[in-house]
Order: C-alpha cells, then sequence, then structure tokens
C-alpha cells in the first residue's frame, strides 16, 4: 500500500495537474494582489503566520487563495522529490553499466530537481523565519534591534544634491548615513545600496513626503496605494513636506538557501549542456558507437 501510494504521488500527470492549479492560483492570486495591494505588500515585512490569521478573520473573501497555493506548492514539492528519487534510484542502480563522465551527465536532471527544492524549503523559511524593523533615524540617535542587546549609533545622515548646473539642482540625488558599531566600525548607507552587516542586511526607507503643489488629476487617490509608483498623483495646494529618514533591517535566514540553490543550479545547467553540446570523452565515444 505505501509503495503504491509512493507512486501515485510521484506520477508524472499529478506534476502536471498540480503546476496547472497551482498556476491558476497564482493567476487568481495576482488579481487579488492588484486590486488590493495595501493589504497584500504587508507581507513584505511580516511573516506569514502573523498575517495570515488577522486578514483571514477579517476578510477571508481576499485571502482565501493563500493556503491554497501552499497546498498545492506543497505537493508539488513531494511530486518532484519522489520523481527525482526514483529516477537517481534507477542511474544508481545502473551506474556500473555507464562511464563517470556519462553517469553525471544522466544524474545532473535529478540533483538540479533536488536543488529546486531546497530553493523552495528556502523561500519557505523567508515567509515563516524572516524578521523586518523598520526604525527612526536621527543624527547622533541610537538604533536598538529589538529582541537583541545590540545596538548602533547614528554618526550623521548627509543628503547629497544635483549639481547646480542641472536641472535638478535643488533636488536630492543621494543620501547617506553612517552607523556607528559597538566595536568602532562603520556601516556606511545609501538608497539602493544596502549593507549586510552582522548577518542582516541593512537599507534605508524615508516617510514619503508631500508632493508640490501643481494640479494635476488624481488616478488613483492620493491616499491610495499602488503598486505603479509612477501612478502616485497628488491633491493641489499641498505644501512641501521633508519625509523623515528610516532604517529597514532584514534578517532572511531563507536567503542564503536561495542564493546557493540558484547559483548551484545555473553551474550544472551550464555543464550539463556545454558537456552534451562539446560531446568529449568517453561519453562522446559511447555516443558515437550508438
Amino acid at each position: 500500500m505505501l509503495k503504491k501510494t509512493w507512486h501515485i504521488l510521484g506520477d508524472t500527470r499529478i506534476a502536471f495537474f498540480l503546476l496547472l492549479a497551482a498556476s491558476a492560483t497564482l493567476l487568481t492570486g495576482a488579481f487579488y494582489a492588484q486590486h488590493h495591494y495595501s493589504l497584500f505588500r504587508e507581507l513584505n515585512r511580516m511573516r506569514i503566520q502573523d498575517w495570515f490569521p488577522v486578514h483571514w478573520a477579517v476578510e477571508p473573501e481576499r485571502v482565501w487563495w493563500v493556503p491554497l497555493l501552499f497546498l498545492f506548492m506543497t505537493g508539488l514539492g513531494i511530486n518532484t522529490f519522489i520523481c527525482a528519487s526514483n529516477r537517481m534510484a534507477r542511474l544508481l542502480r545502473q551506474r556500473r553499466t555507464w562511464p563517470a563522465g556519462k553517469f553525471f551527465h544522466l544524474l545532473t536532471p535529478s540533483l538540479i530537481h533536488f536543488i529546486f527544492l531546497i530553493i523552495m524549503l528556502g523561500h519557505l523559511t523567508t515567509f515563516v523565519a524572516g524578521n523586518w524593523q523598520t526604525i527612526p533615524l536621527e543624527a547622533d540617535g541610537e538604533v536598538a534591534i529589538a529582541g537583541e542587546n545590540r545596538s548602533y549609533r547614528v554618526r550623521d545622515i548627509r543628503d547629497q544634491f544635483f549639481p547646480d548646473a542641472s536641472a535638478l539642482h535643488d533636488r536630492i540625488a543621494q543620501t547617506r548615513v553612517n552607523l556607528a558599531t559597538a566595536d568602532g566600525e562603520t556601516i556606511h548607507l545609501a538608497y539602493t545600496r544596502p549593507v549586510l552587516a552582522d548577518n542582516r542586511f541593512f537599507l534605508l526607507d524615508k516617510v514619503k513626503a508631500g508632493q508640490g503643489a501643481a494640479k494635476r488629476k488624481i488616478l488613483p487617490r492620493a491616499d491610495q496605494e499602488t503598486c505603479n509608483k509612477a501612478n502616485v498623483y497628488v491633491e493641489a495646494d499641498k505644501k512641501q513636506k521633508k519625509g523623515s529618514q528610516r532604517l529597514l533591517v532584514v534578517s532572511d535566514p531563507g536567503l542564503s538557501l536561495i542564493v546557493t540553490g540558484l547559483t548551484l543550479i545555473m553551474i550544472l545547467m551550464i555543464g550539463y549542456f556545454l558537456f552534451q553540446a562539446n560531446g568529449t570523452g568517453k561519453y562522446s565515444k559511447e555516443r558515437s558507437r550508438t
């Protein structure tokens, strides 16, 4: 019974339907995310187990597809693991009948499937164990990491403007922040340039400032978030306000699994196709006989 269940779960036809179901669920979720951007944007700063129960209790009609997606992806992961395991077991039983190069070449697709599962586990780790903290920044202020005794001091916050000859001469081109660690080291931060320190990422963020007084059509409303930042309009006659600096501290234990897995997959795929294209070594002689 167990063996039969194992083979049923590893059937490639099951994989096909799971892929269709997962794709359809993702497409459905994309429409919900497009019309309720602020709701799903919270997932960028919250763990799934903290986010989902709150919104399931209040608005289940908008988040019902999330557990369904996890269910289909779990099924796809199980199916992939069984398929790859069965194929690898067959290859290992016949390994003495092939040259080493051919054996590894045939083994590569199964290895890629296993690494793909590691990448999926990395994403799951990010969803359930990631930590995001947003901390206001002030010159000579203290930056304390919640749940830890570690803290940093803000040495300075400097705005760099475009050159006077530029049409944007009165606009900020870049903001630089220097943080001092307890060991006396300095962490140099700037926008779009995250820094990895103490096993976490430090990124600069800013509270949105009020825009100028230009009269524009508001589409969408000024207070409505949108994933297309080119469509952020402002109401007329609003006074310009200076945005305040914030520090985003991100701890993502799943990132290393994702990056390592993707790197290994690229290396294996490049080697797989180069070996096949060149046709060198004992493997090419074996192929020429056939």
